[in-house]
């Protein structure tokens, strides 16, 4: 009786630890991703996670996405970064969401960023703004996590 329940406990053991290497490794891809420009972000990883077995259960498992992200001219000549998060869940997110702007050479300018929130509905869409201060020709890095 022991030893059946010895194997059974190291066979749920290993499967645990596979689970959690699973993920250990795709966490660790996500967060020495390089850095790109004119992208999406989310720098709070259990939000926007892809799994491939183990514990967490279905293949994918995502609360936020993005639906899309771009930049704009204002009338003003300034830019205008876009993003339209969804909420894939069944209860209200509150994120907080910031933007770099990068000059052509991709060198950090315009202003500091700052965190801003954002409410996403349970189920739905909602869209993140911010516009630069300069008429310059700008790239963006828009980073998202979950609001502190």
């Amino acid at each position: 009786m022991h030893a059946k329940f010895a194997i059974a406990a190291s066979l749920l053991a290993s499967a645990l630890i596979a689970g959690c290497q699973t993920s250990s490794k795709l966490e660790l891809e996500q967060r020495t991703a390089p850095t790109t420009y004119n992208s999406v972000t989310f720098t709070d990883y259990d939000l926007n996670r892809n799994f491939s077995g183990g514990i967490p259960g279905p293949d994918k498992v995502f609360r936020i996405t993005t639906d899309k992200h771009g930049i704009r001219r204002t009338p003003a000549n300034t830019s205008e970064v876009f993003v339209v998060l969804r909420n894939h869940t069944d209860y209200n997110s509150i994120l907080e969401a910031r933007t770099q702007f990068f000059d052509q050479s991709e060198i950090p300018t315009d202003v500091a960023p700052r965190w801003q929130r954002v409410v996403v509905p349970a189920n739905s869409t909602s869209v993140y703004l911010e516009k630069s201060t300069t008429t310059a020709q700008l790239k963006y890095r828009v980073e998202v996590r979950q609001a502190k």
